[in-house]
């Protein structure tokens, strides 16, 4: 969802999902930009591909920083693969496994099980879910092989945490080139990424791990983003081969969250059904939802009638889920502050809307992301959030 700046990197400069995840963008992996795309809005695109532009080179300036901390917090990585006793967590950052609704989880960076917990000690708020991306700019190696992602998930033994992983469907070179296509993958051409990647997941101890798989691919900003009906079918078909794979795997005990924006890119050139894989691919369903607008005048009232009536947005989801049958989450949100002055800044209404609105519909869980990225801020313990701050800490959230 958002661009991550610590996540950029591990292994030469790599992005973990939030400059590939949060959401990611094009060549620099948005991985956490898909906070931003959250609350995207039909008209916007071009200020995001300019943006883009804009993110290279503030990644490159970040990549010698993000190894500092990364370093800082969870420890330097070894060349090689880790033991899991050598990465764990020192102490425990999640107080239980998530229940069936109400659970509060966080992204804080990659593999950073310090920052989660300062998060929970600042909010004043237990967690039960840590939210973290597999690399997407590596190749396929680069986000299904031990030696590329056991520093991330070795980072989160011990935690108590569940896990809750972006996966790349399309990860990209060093350069930002896709290492593929949703055809090829409807057709099985990545099946055998997809099973090394459930059998290192299983091996590290992350056989029920949650992941989002091709998370906002509505979007525009995403190698998998999907902008018709021909690929709405290929994504959809793209997910039962991932899932079918996975699932082969002994041991694997997987849940799979269909994640789309809380707006599309593409306006009506398909609907959301066409995009589904089916009720027994997916084990919950959510959207990303951001504190930003596209609305005339941009006012805290006006932004959380859209987040609720927008094509993809709450009413939608809340909607869709009774009508499979699925526990509702939101695997990415926050406030924000955006260059482009569509974030709504310090807004305690909408952290109070929010809550109220996941507590009405009994959602499963939903996972702050407490990362300040180029497409705007959205850490809480940002000076400028601190209404915002004191609304939270103040709800009861889990």
């Amino acid at each position: 969802m958002t661009l991550d700046s610590p996540e950029t990197s591990r292994r030469g400069c790599r992005q973990p999902g939030f400059l590939f995840s949060a959401g990611g963008w094009r060549g620099v992996t948005r991985d956490e930009l898909g906070v931003a795309g959250a609350s995207s809005a039909p008209g916007h695109g071009l200020s995001r591909r300019v943006l883009r532009l804009a993110v290279a080179g503030f990644v490159t300036a970040l990549c010698a920083q993000a190894s500092a901390s990364a370093a800082g917090a969870v420890g330097a990585r070894p060349s090689g693969p880790t033991t899991a006793s050598s990465r764990a967590a020192s102490t425990a950052v999640c107080a239980a496994a998530p229940r069936r609704h109400g659970e509060l989880g966080v992204y804080a960076g990659a593999g950073a099980p310090s920052a989660a917990a300062a998060f929970a000690s600042g909010t004043g708020h237990a967690l039960s879910i840590a939210s973290d991306y597999l690399p997407g700019n590596d190749g396929w190696a680069g986000m299904s092989q031990p030696s590329s992602v056991d520093w991330l998930l070795n980072a989160w033994r011990g935690s108590g945490c569940a896990l809750v992983l972006g996966v790349p469907l399309v990860p990209t070179d060093g350069s930002g080139n896709p290492q593929g296509t949703l055809a090829a993958g409807a057709a099985g051409a990545y099946n055998g990424s997809f099973a090394t990647l459930a059998r290192t997941l299983v091996g590290g101890g992350w056989a029920n791990a949650i992941l989002r798989l091709g998370w906002e691919f509505n979007a525009d900003w995403h190698p998998w983003e999907v902008t018709d009906a021909g690929e709405a079918a290929d994504y959809a078909a793209y997910w039962r081969q991932v899932v079918d794979t996975m699932r082969a795997v002994p041991g694997a005990a997987f849940s799979f969250v269909w994640n789309p924006n809380s707006s599309s890119d593409f306006g009506g050139a398909y609907t959301p059904d066409q995009a589904y894989p089916g009720d027994a691919y997916v084990t919950y369903v959510g959207t990303d939802v951001y504190d930003s607008c596209w609305c005339s005048p941009v006012t805290p009232r006006n932004a959380w009638r859209a987040q609720v009536s927008q094509a993809w947005g709450l009413r939608w989801l809340a909607r869709f889920g009774a009508v499979h049958h699925k526990h509702v989450v939101l695997p990415e949100w926050g406030v924000s502050i955006r260059p482009d002055g569509h974030g709504l800044g310090d807004d305690p209404s909408f952290v109070a809307a929010l809550r109220a609105w996941t507590t009405a519909h009994r959602v499963a869980w939903t996972s702050y992301f407490n990362f300040d990225a180029p497409d705007g801020q959205h850490n809480l313990f940002d000076a400028a959030f601190a209404r915002s701050l004191t609304e939270f800490r103040k709800l009861r959230w889990g």
